[in-house]
This record gives structure tokens, C-alpha cells and sequence, in this order.
């Protein structure tokens, strides 16, 4: 779906006859970050990842400008020091039916033979769009190639972000990973945009400014906040699955509510007007 066939207009005339000769007949469409406003009555802009290369990738063995420091930092809670040769592999399968264990991993990392280090990176995915208004990637990404080569005058527009569809995904691993990688004697590591962050906050009941580890000590969960516009902004939220006294902030509140609203926000559009249906139960 997010790919241009090579040679049809309009932007067939504006790459190499290589790029489709690579990607297939394809040109590929590349999209690695979108801005969009923050708000209806704002004209405040968040830029967002949605490819999690564009966060970090060790892919190279080597990090841009831009990643170096994040890439530091995430070595530093995994805990190795400085000479040392760390093997990484990408995109593994943990499956293990027996115990009902199906997840892939982003990155392993392991020095030796010590206990892996799996670093989970992610960031927000796009909507599907609208091909009719030009919203979807493909359309996206060739306006955004005309417009840089002035053959378009503006800007157009983009696919939304979906944080709560990628949310919903890590929250269904971001603890299982942990305690498994914990058994072992190592640990799990997520990189999450700040962004992305700012939305878990507000959708859920952890106060996950409570987990703010100035020190940079590791605990069961750790979770390091990057920005994809200063490199320099990052925090690390780390500490207990499970409360330690009963009064302890840990990463189970995760799942709860930030609030409880009231029924009236639900009963008021439950009128005979919007009902779609009447059922007699039968006896």
C-alpha cells in the first residue's frame, strides 16, 4: 500500500530509474515522521515518529548525530560499560507454547555470553487515511514530494497518529517482557517517544512521573523517553512491577483509569431516538 509504482506520473520523472529497479518496479514511500496540531483550537504542532527507526536503530553498528545520545543512555540502564563488544540481532521470536509465550523482540543484545538485553522501541502508527481527501501514505508521501520540488504550492495533508492502537499493543507486553528478561538475569528496555509518553500519562491511572529515576538506576520496568526533536531531552521512568508496602508506585497501575467520569457522559446519548434496535427476550 505505501509504495509508487516506478514509472507512473508524477513522480516517476522525479527519481533515479534505479530506486525502482531496487525496490522492485516500486518507488518506496518513506515516511518516517508526521507533524500535526495538538489540539482543535491550537496552532501548536507535535511532531511524531511513526517508524521506530526514526526513534533509534542499532541496525548499522554505528548511531547518527541524532541517536547517539539516546543510544548511550539506553546502554548505560542495560548496564554495559565502556569497550565492551555487544552482539545485536534483530526482530527475534520468542515462542515457547508450552508456556503460552508468543512475542517478538525489536532488538537482543548481549555481551558474551551474559544474560540478553531486549530493547523494545516504539513509537505511534498512522491511521489509514482518507484516499479521497489525499490523507492516506501513499498520496502523502508524493504531495509531500511535489511540494518539496515546488510542483505543488502547499503543503497537504497527512494521516493521523493512532497512540491509542500502538498503546494498546505495549501495554500487553511491556510487563510480560520485563519479568521474562528479569527471570534471566537481564532486563528489558523500552524507548518511547516523549510524545507518546505524554499520552500514556494522560490515559492511564500510573503516575508515571512518581517512576522518574534521576539517578539512572534500572528497575523491573524501565521505560527512557526520547525526543525526535531535541536530543538532548531524555528521561528514564523506571521501578517495581508490583508494590513493594502497598504504598509504592509501580508499573501495574498501568492498566486503570485516570479517572472515573460520570454515568451521565454515557446515558446521555442512550436515547430512544439513537437506539438502533428493540429486543424481546424469549423465553
Amino acid at each position: 500500500m505505501a509504495r509508487w509504482p516506478a514509472t507512473e506520473q508524477p513522480l516517476a520523472p522525479l527519481f533515479d530509474p534505479s530506486v525502482g529497479e531496487e525496490g522492485g518496479g516500486f518507488i518506496p514511500c518513506g515516511v518516517c515522521s508526521v507533524r500535526l496540531l495538538s489540539g482543535r483550537n491550537t496552532d501548536t504542532y507535535l511532531d511524531w515518529a511513526v517508524c521506530p527507526r526514526r526513534l533509534l536503530s542499532f541496525e548499522s553498528g554505528a548511531f547518527s548525530d541524532s541517536q547517539r545520545a539516546l543510544a548511550e543512555r539506553v546502554l548505560q540502564v542495560a548496564g554495559f560499560e565502556l569497550g565492551d563488544q555487544i552482539r545485536v540481532w534483530s526482530e527475534i521470536r520468542l515462542l515457547d507454547r508450552s508456556v503460552g509465550v508468543d512475542y517478538r523482540m525489536d532488538y537482543v543484545l548481549r555481551k558474551n555470553n551474559d544474560p540478553p538485553i531486549v530493547v523494545e522501541v516504539m513509537t505511534a502508527s498512522t491511521s489509514g487515511g482518507n484516499r479521497r481527501r489525499r490523507t492516506d501514505i501513499q498520496s502523502a508521501f508524493s504531495d509531500a514530494v511535489l511540494y518539496e520540488n515546488g510542483l505543488i504550492p502547499e503543503l497537504r495533508q497527512c494521516p493521523s497518529v493512532n497512540a491509542r492502537q500502538v498503546w494498546a499493543r505495549m501495554l500487553s507486553q511491556m510487563i510480560v517482557k520485563s519479568e521474562i528478561t528479569n527471570h534471566w538475569g537481564g532486563r528489558t528496555i523500552w524507548v518511547v517517544q516523549n510524545s507518546l509518553c505524554d499520552y500514556i500519562k494522560r490515559s492511564t491511572g500510573l503516575n508515571l512521573d512518581a517512576l522518574r529515576s534521576t539517578d539512572w538506576k534500572p528497575g523491573e520496568v524501565n521505560l527512557i523517553s526520547a525526543s525526535i526533536n531535541d536530543p538532548e531531552d531524555i528521561e528514564l521512568y523506571s521501578g517495581p512491577i508490583r508494590p513493594g508496602d502497598g504504598t509504592e508506585t509501580c508499573w501495574l497501575e498501568l492498566p486503570t483509569s485516570p479517572g472515573i467520569p460520570p454515568i451521565e457522559k454515557l446515558t446521555n446519548h442512550l436515547t430512544d431516538e439513537s437506539a438502533i434496535a428493540l429486543l424481546t427476550v424469549q423465553g
